[in-house]
């Protein structure tokens, strides 16, 4: 308790000092911002209002049953989550918008050429077959995607699965059945679509394994489709994009050198560039919980003919996979492995999971000077609710035994990205010793979505939808820690002792910050006069 209010205390004076107007959070879902003690008040003061706000909330809070029926109103078994209300029309000026780039300006954006391989300018009009697995994603998620890239492409599969990547059965929701063939249609502006049931009861094939077995699926719905050598394959998960004005760059940009099979034949590595990776920005969970300095680097592009389904596997044969996921061995497992082929020329073809496993390839970036520098984004756990969120990380590709009983903040790295985002927390720091508690492998863009710097989806353009999704984050968060707390049946001075436990690991982080500050304007100091001498 002495440190605590040597801490309270300290910052105090920080806040005097400095003018910053930190914020607060009480314990789980209590956590309601209150400002810091001001000169006139006690310390002692605020930690005994601060116990008796603890107790009061404790005693009163329970989820909100209108906000819940308003969230996860569904559809046979369906989340609906946040959906924007604006027409069609609102997003379709962004889309025509987006469109009408000038052509040679957008190809320059993303290091594409203007002249084709035979000298003429041309416009190719390239056609685009998308794939992806599909599970429980809510209708948000889906509408967030469709709305960036309604009428761009040829064709769509998606492929559900009867069990999770760690066998957990599942009910198909939507695989085959033309109620949703007919939804997804219209939502994309595709006129050729397929959700394929993928059915697979092997024990062995868990994890990735299964992941990349099913997405197999993607490849042969392709074929079904019409797909050929001259198209181009693009794979995501349901949560990924790539921007529609990188979408138009691929589409029509006369010359992509990652689409002309005889500049590489294939080949991924030693300077010849079959793959292509979007340069993605991440949203975690909430269009403002911004991670800052980051690129994902997916979803994923390759020509048709150095796919398999499609492809000429008599040029390309398909390598063996000893583990049902990664090629063997001696067959292109990474770019390094490229020299040990015994001719180049025979590469293998991508399977529809080396599109995101193999190592290698080229990430596109938009080079603009308005831009954030990404060509797509990732809608990281943009699920309906954490229930889902924690059944995720308890079943699928990457499992934790514990996901249903750790606080949210130590689920997952990204998590801990988005509680500190929604309560206004101070970030961690990032590559260091220290833990404050505890440290983060990313921070947030302080203010939120900066739409000075896009890449973001059309879809946040609608301003409302913004605001209620980033509300509907935060109560989600408060009910869901409620929620594990009633789990565990922590008595009241356990649930204090976490109160306390919290704001004494924001006071460290927010001392840490501010040194931190501190340090940088020392430097910019520094480096100013010595330009004056």
């Amino acid at each position: 308790m002495t440190v605590l209010l040597f801490l309270v205390l300290q910052l105090s004076f920080l806040y005097k000092y400095s003018g910053y107007n930190a914020q607060w959070l009480e314990l789980g879902n209590i956590f309601r911002p209150y400002d810091l003690p001001n000169s006139g008040m006690n310390a002692v003061h605020g930690i005994k209002e601060t116990e008796k706000a603890i107790d009061q909330t404790i005693s009163t809070l329970t989820p909100t049953t209108l906000f819940r029926e308003e969230y996860f109103s569904e559809d046979d078994g369906i989340f609906k989550g946040i959906l924007s209300t604006k027409p069609k029309s609102f997003f379709q000026k962004f889309q025509q918008e987006i469109d009408n780039f000038d052509l040679e300006e957008r190809c320059r954006r993303f290091g594409f050429s203007m002249t084709a391989k035979d000298g003429q300018l041309e416009r190719p009009n390239r056609r685009i077959f998308y794939g992806a697995l599909i599970a429980d994603e809510p209708w948000e998620l889906l509408d967030i995607i469709a709305t960036e890239t309604h009428g761009i492409f040829e064709g769509m599969v998606f492929v559900e699965s009867n069990r999770t990547q760690m066998l957990f059965a599942r009910p198909f929701r939507r695989a085959d059945k033309q109620i949703y063939i007919d939804q997804f249609k219209e939502m994309f502006g595709v006129e050729k679509l397929q959700i394929r049931q993928y059915v697979e009861e092997r024990s062995a094939h868990t994890g990735l394994v299964r992941e990349n077995i099913q997405r197999g699926e993607i490849a042969k719905g392709w074929k079904e489709l019409g797909m050929t050598r001259d198209d181009v394959g693009y794979i995501a998960d349901t949560d990924e994009s790539f921007t529609r004005d990188f979408l138009r760059a691929a589409q029509q940009c006369p010359y992509v050198e990652y689409f002309d099979y005889e500049a590489h034949k294939c080949v991924n590595g030693f300077g010849k560039k079959s793959k292509l990776l979007g340069a993605t920005r991440v949203f975690e969970s909430s269009p403002e919980c911004v991670t800052k300095d980051r690129n994902w680097f997916h979803p994923d592009m390759v020509i048709g003919a150095c796919v398999e389904e499609i492809g000429d596997d008599s040029v390309h044969p398909r390598a063996p996979r000893s583990d049902g996921f990664r090629r063997d061995n001696g067959w292109a497992r990474s770019g390094e492995d490229v020299q040990n082929l015994t001719d180049n020329s025979s590469y293998p073809l991508y399977s529809a999971g080396d599109f995101r496993a193999l190592g290698g390839g080229s990430m596109v970036h938009s080079h603009y000077s308005n831009s954030s520098g990404h060509s797509a984004f990732h809608l990281h756990n943009f699920f309906a609710d954490f229930n889902t969120t924690r059944y995720k990380y308890l079943t699928y590709g990457h499992p934790d035994g514990q996901a249903l009983t750790k606080p949210l903040e130590d689920l997952h790295a990204d998590i801990r990205l988005l509680v500190r985002c929604v309560y206004n927390q101070t970030d961690g720091p990032i590559n260091s010793g220290a833990d404050y508690e505890k440290k983060q492998d990313f921070q947030r863009v302080e203010g939120g979505l900066d739409t000075r710097h896009p890449v973001f989806p059309i879809y946040f353009y609608d301003e409302d939808y913004r605001r209620r999704k980033h509300a509907a984050i935060l109560r989600l968060v408060n009910e869901e820690e409620y929620s594990r707390m009633e789990r565990l049946n922590l008595t009241a001075e356990e649930l204090e002792m976490d109160a306390f436990t919290q704001r004494f690991r924001e006071a460290k982080r927010f001392i840490w910050a501010h040194e931190a500050r501190v340090q940088a304007f020392r430097q910019k100091v520094k480096e100013k006069a010595q330009m004056l001498l």
